[in-house]
């Protein structure tokens, strides 16, 4: 029960986005060639989208050099699965 205490020793919330968003982007991206999109996908999508958006900024608004890295990382993942998903839909 300890080791959920200290939580931030074993799990470091910059690396969130890159276990949740991103996996669920390309899946989504998968997906749509397969068949068309529901309304429910097409805003789990957005909302994914959003969120790398947010951690991006929240990282870039850092001083240290990997928080700026992997806000540049979410940032450009945005955008790339932005245009994917406009190309796409």
């Amino acid at each position: 029960m300890r080791k959920w205490r200290n939580w931030d020793e074993w799990f470091n919330p910059l690396y969130f986005p890159l276990i949740t968003a991103i996996p669920i982007e390309i899946w989504l991206l998968i997906l749509i060639q397969r068949k068309a999109w529901s309304t429910v996908e097409l805003t789990t999508f957005i909302i994914a989208a959003l969120f790398l958006v947010f951690a991006g900024i929240v990282e870039m608004s850092s001083e240290e050099t990997k928080h700026r890295t992997f806000g540049h990382l979410y940032l450009g993942s945005s955008v790339i699965f932005g245009s994917l998903g406009y190309m796409f839909f």
